[in-house]
């Protein structure tokens, strides 16, 4: 015996456990309404700390998330902007320079 199916035989011994718990608590009508009272209470509060939070002027989630995005799309075209105006510079850096003569001058 391994201690592989040792360890195997308690999770499933938990699992089964834990479903035969759950049917039962799932069949009581009075844990069904405690249930549904504590999903609307989550709810409620969920909505008064969003009103909070944008009263404080703190960014939800998906405003934060789309200000990064925006930001990560500016940086983006910054450095693009900056590869466009330094890859002339570099041109004429690498090219080799044709020496004219002024006129008069050896």
């Amino acid at each position: 015996m391994s201690d592989e199916s040792v360890f195997d035989r308690w999770r499933a011994r938990g699992e089964a456990v834990f479903n035969q718990v759950s049917e039962e608590l799932m069949k009581n009508p009075n844990f069904v309404k405690a249930m549904q009272a504590a999903m609307k209470g989550k709810e409620r509060v969920d909505v008064a700390v969003g009103q909070a939070l944008k009263a404080m002027n703190v960014p939800t989630r998906s405003e934060f998330r789309r200000a990064l995005s925006r930001i990560d799309a500016l940086e983006h075209e910054l450095a693009a902007l900056k590869a466009e105006r330094e890859a002339p510079v570099l041109e004429r850096r690498t090219k080799p320079r044709l020496r004219t003569r002024a006129k008069g001058s050896r």
